[in-house]
């Protein structure tokens, strides 16, 4: 389950009570999230961590790494693992993560992941991801770039990030661009779920 990210059970209902007919998807919150799996004390706890490693006013790689190593003794304390894949190689903002448990309903890992996550982690990522600007591994880049030759678009040597090549690309070329990178991140990554935007 991907941290950061809820997943909601959407129910499709044919009818509802009082013979009124509803179409559509209901969507409905799973019921772990309103669970408290992380207790005031280790939210403290995580603030005070956070704010100590911004001190400076800069949030370093290894502020975000230790910021991660906190978030996988929070996982920890509740049987769930923490799967990390490293650096995302399309923006090199942020790091893959995902929690693991596979006895506890994936809604639990998830509302479990997503507290821990928020104690541990958040600040200091939103903080890394201000401070630097998104750049692109040199493997991917190439391979986008080559698809992209393919495709008739030419792309500059400075744009080395995902939205410099959109920009190179025009507006209207976004979806090549977008298939590009997720074609080099499947060759290059096989198996690894790094997220293209």
């Amino acid at each position: 389950m991907r941290y950061g990210v809820v997943a909601a059970l959407a129910l499709v209902l044919g009818t509802t009570g009082c013979g009124h007919t509803h179409e559509g998807p209901v969507v409905a919150t799973p019921a772990a999230q309103f669970h408290e799996y992380v207790s005031d004390d280790e939210r403290a706890e995580g603030r005070a961590a956070q704010n100590a490693l911004l001190a400076d006013g800069s949030a370093s790689r290894g502020d975000y790494e230790d910021a991660v190593a906190r978030l996988r003794k929070c996982l920890a304390r509740g049987d769930v693992r923490l799967v990390s894949h490293g650096w995302n190689p399309v923006n090199h903002q942020n790091m893959s993560l995902w929690y693991e448990n596979p006895s506890m309903p994936e809604d639990e890992v998830a509302a479990y992941g997503d507290q821990c996550h928020a104690a541990h982690v958040v600040t200091v990522e939103q903080r890394y991801a201000e401070q630097h600007p998104p750049r692109m591994s040199g493997a991917l880049l190439t391979e986008a770039r080559a698809c992209l030759s393919g495709r008739g678009i030419t792309t500059a040597g400075g744009d080395g990030s995902l939205p410099e090549l959109v920009h190179t690309a025009g507006p209207d070329r976004k979806r090549d661009v977008f298939e590009c990178v997720s074609k080099g991140v499947a060759k290059l990554y096989p198996n690894k779920p790094f997220i293209v935007s």
